[in-house]
């Protein structure tokens, strides 16, 4: 015992006096913080170029997180800082794969029974908790329970949602056949039950099922917590965090891979997150060598970036991403409970939930001129939640919004609106000007100049809107539970695996992140009711073409009613320091470090 405390209280001081930025070299040969317990029984061999172990990889980190609780993030911050690094689903994903496929993961395999509504899952043996406790099926059914808890602020569960019985979610029946197996049976067939088995983060049940059963679940894992206490499964834990500075992860001496010379793998001993919500100071630290990959080079950086190749530099043009960008308007047409009034005002709600205002909006934006000009041309312009960048299930069967003001003018005047005093903007039959506020976050400043663009293009029409921004974290909770907005520029990050699985938890009506309208009881609408009818059925389909006619008519149905106002997806870049061994640079999230314990540094 006292061995092991000395080893963590030198760990400890090694790691704060070797974080710094640019302060660690080449590779040492020796993990520090070194390896602890028995390599696992049925430990995962990685084939790939084995490594050598030592040093850092520092990367950037867009705003502090939200939450290091994995099963309540909602933000893109908090999900690439977790996902892959610090948490591991219950299967991965192989992002870099040619093509990205499923990986075993924390499984040995699965299998399916011939009617595809049981999936069987076989734990790996021997597996650990970064805290040294044993992973085994309680800690999965634990999961499972805390998931599917209504009380939990929680995301995932849209995922797995099979139906509804009223205003109550059927999910799958989980159970345990054995410390090391657990079998999902599901109501109906699904072919792409794996799709949604890789949003399934397993939690500690020894660490959190007190704090779960008190009620107190979504308070836990919070950025103020004591670090030690966030117990995960990946290659690296969480070790520091400075808010507004930096996250620095390092090693988990406990992780499950090997690699196929039997050394155990993170190679790294520690990645390091810049906090650094100025683009240009990304840029300007990535040139000074203080940063050692950027995931993601900006459009009206990519020329900059690109004049860096060199033997040392190495710059990948990934082209368009499946992120998305959009404008929406507040169709949530509920009471606050609280002063029982409308969230949204009621001659607003009869204009932001009529279809013809959202087209006359959709037709006013210019996304051509959106991408040259904010984007600096590495943008297409989109009108659906799918971009080109997903090539299994995107349609271009879709309704499409040309620059057209004066279409956008005469739909407007079409509803009764009308400039009867002449100042430019628009009136209602009562009198309300059509003058509203569109908040984005603040840390981003193409956003920022997006709300800025499109304001300009409604001003042409009629529209006056008032450009305004917050934090992410407020912006998310304007969306998902104050509801106080009119409209909100935002963006989707790529789902992983794409498709119609992973965008439940925006398509459903139910859904978190349904963003005109997020978590009904029921839908509100006819062909919200026929999205969510669509998108079970997808689940349920056995036949492949059958699955993409039907997510092709989600998308046609999400272009012509515009839940979302979609603008353009971005060309992307990512670049690197060629030192680094084993970088498969990927489309998908989060792009450079999805395999960051094959990750090595060059001799």
């Amino acid at each position: 015992m006292k061995k092991s405390l000395i080893c963590a209280a030198l760990s400890a001081l090694i790691a704060l006096t070797a974080c710094k930025p640019g302060s660690v070299g080449g590779p040492s040969g020796t993990p520090n913080p070194p390896f602890a317990g028995d390599v696992p029984q049925d430990a995962y061999v990685f084939q790939g170029e084995p490594g050598v172990y030592g040093g850092q990889l520092v990367l950037d980190l867009k705003n502090d997180p939200a939450t290091f609780n994995i099963i309540n993030i909602t933000d893109e911050n908090s999900a690439y800082l977790l996902y892959y690094h610090v948490f591991r689903w219950l299967i991965d994903f192989r992002n870099g794969g040619n093509p990205p496929d499923f990986d075993s993961g924390l499984c040995t395999g699965w299998e399916s029974s011939p009617d595809l509504k049981q999936w069987t899952f076989h734990l790996r043996r021997g597996v650990r908790w970064s805290d040294g406790e044993p992973f085994n099926a309680d800690d999965v059914m634990f999961t499972w329970d805390v998931i599917r808890d209504p009380n939990v602020q929680s995301s995932i569960a849209d995922v797995f949602k099979e139906g509804s019985e009223g205003s109550k979610p059927i999910y799958p029946q989980l159970d345990m056949l054995d410390d090391a197996t657990v079998r999902f049976t599901l109501h109906a067939p699904n072919a792409m039950f794996l799709d949604q088995v890789v949003n399934f983060f397993p939690i500690p049940k020894h660490k959190w099922e007190s704090a779960w059963r008190a009620g107190r679940f979504n308070e836990v894992m919070k950025l103020t917590d004591n670090l030690d206490d966030i117990v995960s499964l990946g290659p690296f834990r969480l070790k520091e965090y400075t808010p507004g500075q930096r996250v620095v992860l390092e090693r988990n001496p406990y992780f499950w891979k090997v690699d196929k010379q039997g050394q155990r793998l993170p190679y790294l001993d520690r990645l390091v997150f810049l906090i650094a919500k100025d683009f240009t100071t990304v840029q300007a630290k990535f040139e000074a060598g203080e940063i050692d990959m950027l995931a993601r080079v900006r459009a009206e950086d990519y020329a900059q970036i690109k004049k860096l190749e060199s033997d040392q530099i190495g710059v990948e043009d990934i082209g368009v991403v499946l992120d998305t960008q959009w404008v929406v308007v507040n169709q949530n047409n509920l009471d606050n409970p609280q002063t029982h009034k409308p969230y949204v005002a009621p001659w607003k709600q009869r204009l932001f939930r009529d279809v013809r205002f959202r087209q006359a909006v959709a037709y006013a934006v210019d996304r051509d001129g959106l991408a040259k000009t904010v984007y600096a041309g590495r943008a297409v312009p989109i009108y659906s939640f799918v971009t080109p960048a997903d090539k299994a299930w995107y349609s271009d069967d879709v309704m499409k919004y040309s620059y057209d003001p004066e279409r956008a003018r005469s739909m407007l005047a079409d509803i009764g609106l009308r400039d009867t005093d002449g100042d430019g903007i628009l009136e209602d039959a009562d009198g309300h000007k059509l003058e509203f506020g569109v908040v984005t976050n603040s840390s981003n400043s193409q956003r920022v100049r997006t709300a800025a663009f499109v304001a300009k293009n409604l001003q042409d029409v009629g529209i006056k809107l008032n450009p305004d921004s917050v934090t992410l974290s407020a912006l998310v909770g304007m969306m998902q539970s104050s509801f106080n907005f009119d409209f909100m520029v935002l963006g989707w990050q790529g789902a992983v695996p794409p498709g119609p699985t992973n965008t439940k938890n925006i398509t459903l009506s139910s859904a978190l992140n349904h963003a005109c309208f997020p978590s009904q009881s029921k839908p509100s609408t006819d062909w919200e009711a026929r999205i969510d009818q669509l998108v079970h059925e997808i689940d349920r389909e056995p036949d492949a073409a059958a699955r993409k006619q039907k997510f092709a008519e989600v998308q046609r149905i999400w272009s012509e009613q515009l839940p979302e106002i979609n603008l353009v997806a971005q060309e992307e870049a990512v670049a690197f320091k060629k030192k680094f061994g084993n970088l498969l640079p990927s489309t998908l999230p989060p792009r450079v470090s999805w395999n960051a314990e094959e990750i090595y540094i060059k001799k």
